[in-house]
């Protein structure tokens, strides 16, 4: 009696209101429904997507899953779908029969609800042995090559990211020398178009030269050279008369360096000796007269000179001009290189008639012809009348 009491007591503690007393009876087949779904679920992720053996797990685990959901919810919600406890959803009752009818067939004994247990316990035993393994060092190997590959797929997608930045900015830099380079072949070819015009005119004022030449007679050149050798032969008879002069001027100064010498001696001796002959006063004037007169012409030599180098400096540069006139004439460039050597001709003379000699000393004057220079004038004219034409 006491027993029964306490089993009775402890039935009440245990009971479970309606209607979670129908969750309690679904649960010993949603945990496995769930349990199996899971492990499909997790186990496809590593098998190739297009398989056939892939697919069929993930519809199984989906279908598990459904199924668990189903019942949960079916059993919860089933009775009190519509608020009122006679308004049941769909064929509730028809759930609960089978829900107890599979009840009483697992666990209408100790030995059936016990065998139930056991077999989901294998069932899950064989599906995470085959599921469930212990990681390979390929595997894991394979997964620090895959993680490395992945690094070096960012690294080498940020270096062609870089590259295709520096594509384009070689592009426009390519841009910018095709224009620059299609300006400067435009350029060019004006240029060309610009000296095939200039070509065209100096063949025709070439041709325009050759005429005037021709029209210059050869009479006239042979009196320019003509003239050319005799201001040669003039220059060097006059730089011959210059040397005849120095040497001249050269013996008195001589003379006059002997005499006095011989003067200061006589004084001397006047001082000295009592005995000593006394030079008269003719003697002594007419020595004084000649070294004034000597003085006299070496300052006309000498302003003379000064005059000669005044004179040949202008010369020279007459000479330079008419060059220079000869180079911007229109004559051809034979014609042109004749003019100029008579000219150059022309300039070393008068070089060599204004020169100091070869022995002159620095304070001597310097001797000119004055015939040779005004021969060198109209000689520089008729050239230059020459390149008027």
């Amino acid at each position: 009696m006491l027993g029964s009491e306490i089993f009775n007591e402890f039935h009440r503690l245990i009971d479970f209101e309606f209607p979670m007393i129908d969750l309690v009876a679904v649960i010993p087949y949603v945990l496995p429904l769930l349990l199996f779904s899971i492990i499909l679920l997790l186990y496809q992720r590593y098998m190739i997507p297009d398989d056939l053996k892939r697919n069929v797990i993930v519809f199984a685990g989906i279908l598990s899953l459904g199924a668990a959901s189903l019942l949960t919810l079916y059993a919860g919600f089933g009775s009190i779908w519509w608020g009122p406890d006679e308004l049941t959803f769909g064929s509730w009752y028809n759930f609960i029969w089978a829900l107890q009818l599979v009840s009483n067939l697992i666990f209408g004994s100790v030995f059936s609800g016990l065998a139930y247990v056991i077999g989901i316990g294998i069932l899950f035993f064989i599906l995470a042995n085959l599921v469930i393994a212990p990681p390979d060092p390929d595997f894991v190997g394979l997964r620090a090559e895959l993680k490395d590959a992945e690094e070096n797929l960012k690294e080498l997608e940020n270096q062609v990211q870089s590259l295709i930045e520096e594509k384009k900015e070689l592009e426009a830099e390519n841009k910018k020398l095709n224009e620059f380079l299609s300006e400067k072949e435009e350029a060019l070819k004006t240029l060309q178009t610009q000296v095939e015009s200039l070509t065209s005119e100096v063949e025709s004022l070439t041709s325009e030269d050759e005429e005037d030449i021709e029209r210059i007679s050869s009479d006239e050149l042979e009196s320019l050279k003509t003239q050319l050798d005799a201001a040669r032969s003039e220059a060097e008879s006059a730089k011959a008369q210059e040397q005849e002069l120095l040497e001249t001027l050269s013996k008195k100064d001589q003379t006059i360096s002997t005499l006095q010498t011989e003067l200061s001696e006589a004084k001397g001796k006047s001082f000295d000796t009592e005995e000593a002959p006394v030079a008269s006063d003719e003697a002594m004037k007419t020595l004084k007269d000649q070294l004034q007169q000597t003085k006299s012409i070496l300052e006309n030599y000498s302003r003379r000179a000064e005059t000669a180098s005044e004179v040949s400096d202008s010369v020279i540069s007459d000479l330079v001009q008419l060059i220079s006139q000869i180079e911007g004439s229109e004559l051809d460039t034979s014609s042109k290189q004749v003019l100029t050597d008579l000219v150059e001709g022309l300039g070393r003379a008068v070089g060599r008639v204004s020169g100091p000699p070869g022995e002159k000393e620095k304070d001597e004057p310097k001797i000119e012809m004055i015939g040779a220079v005004m021969m060198v004038h109209e000689i520089v004219d008729s050239i230059k009348r020459l390149t008027r034409k």
